[in-house]
């Protein structure tokens, strides 16, 4: 505590030294950690089959982004057993323990434990993360002691963290149901327009020789085309048509079309050869624009926006790549896609999950690379079609 020369604390050097709040998940890392006098821990999390990075508390030891390894998920899911690194690196734990543990985290000599969190039982339950332990100050091996009280604690760990989830789960939903609460105002704006617009349409038949109707009916024009692109801004249209096939896609042509439109508000560069690719060309119009939107949002005026073509293997791959502000690892996976949750104080928070929606609905993928401070690749992934089959 820093004292005032009167005697007094000094209430504004006190309160820079005041922690900060830490999330739920980092506040989970911390109490295991504080079960065997562990100086810190990393939480790992699923990402796809894999597990990722999560929150981490007084963690140094390795960084584990893009290092993500499908073998030591499948075996905590299947086996709920602790590991211990030293084990692994001494060559005397378990084949499975050897078999399953990333080298990223034998190379980390300060990481000393794997706790998995299985919620549902020991056995049979879902994974829903796993946490790295540093090493204790004094270093021993763990002992039975250790094991039990782990074990427990990782399952309580893991119903609050899976209740965390459901909470978030039950936040979206609540989102969903504002938005279409959102979206009938909407509709009634659409509806009023529509009856002006009949309306003009109406008396033209019969005023259109007045000059001073001709110089209304401009102006209603004009402030209904005003009101309508206002709408548009708040408003996309969602996923195509039901039932809607299929069709070969000129995909040159389609980025071509979405570069000429932009290069007058960014510097729009494309390269790539030729390709056709199975989908619906309006809608990946749609996501090469929603998707260079948000790259010239996130870009230097003098920074362009690369657009590229290649075929790899039996898909046809269209990245957008900037150079911009980038995104942490953690808000790709945990924010990015999530409706209603935007970077940008106006964003409506839509735009990438409804990009990947309209893409998974053609049959491809969207996929995104992405580095704070150096910039952003999405990849826009869609099954290839031979020429031949496009010829027939």
């Amino acid at each position: 505590m820093i004292i005032a020369r009167n005697g007094s604390a000094s209430p504004t050097r006190w309160a820079s030294r005041v922690p900060a709040p830490i999330s739920l998940q980092a506040r989970v890392v911390k109490s295991i950690a504080d079960l065997t006098d562990s100086p810190g821990g990393l939480l790992l999390v699923p990402d796809g089959a894999s597990l990722g990075p999560g929150a981490t508390w007084n963690w140094d030891c390795a960084d584990a982004s893009g290092q993500q390894d499908e073998r030591l998920a499948s075996f905590l899911a299947s086996d709920a057993r602790i590991v211990e690194l030293d084990r692994v690196r001494a060559g005397t734990a378990p084949p499975e323990d050897m078999a399953s543990v990333p080298d990223w985290l034998r190379a980390c000599t300060d990481a000393w434990a794997i706790v998995p969190l299985v919620h549902g039982g020991a056995m049979g339950g879902a994974l829903v993360g796993a946490i790295v332990l540093s090493r204790p100050p004094v270093d021993r091996a763990l002992d039975w002691e250790d094991f039990d009280l782990l074990r427990v604690a990782g399952r309580q760990a893991a119903s609050y963290l899976a209740e965390d989830r459901a909470h978030a789960a039950l936040a979206d939903a609540a989102r969903f149901d504002e938005f279409n609460r959102r979206f009938a105002f909407i509709l009634h704006d659409i509806k009023n327009l529509v009856s002006q617009l009949t309306l003009v349409a109406r008396n033209a038949e019969r005023h259109a020789d007045n000059p001073d109707f001709r110089v209304d009916m401009v102006a209603t024009l004009k402030d209904s085309s005003d009101r309508m692109n206002a709408l548009l801004a708040r408003l996309s249209q969602h996923g195509p048509v039901r039932g809607e096939p299929l069709q070969p896609v000129d995909v040159a042509a389609v980025v071509a079309r979405v570069a000429t439109a932009r290069r007058a508000q960014h510097p729009i560069v494309t390269q790539g050869a030729a390709a056709c690719a199975l989908g619906h060309a309006a809608r990946l119009e749609q996501v090469l624009g929603l998707l260079v939107q948000n790259a010239v949002e996130a870009s230097r005026a003098e920074d362009p926006i690369l657009l590229s073509i290649e075929t790899v293997g039996d898909r046809v791959a269209i990245d957008v790549i900037d150079h911009g502000c980038g995104m942490s690892p953690a808000f790709v996976r945990d924010q990015l896609f999530r409706p209603f949750v935007s970077s940008k104080t106006a964003g409506f928070g839509i735009g990438a999950f409804e990009a990947r929606q309209l893409v998974h609905a053609m049959g491809g993928a969207l996929d995104v690379v992405s580095r704070e401070g150096e910039g952003t690749r999405f990849r826009i992934l869609l099954p290839a079609v031979a020429s031949l089959e496009v010829a027939a």
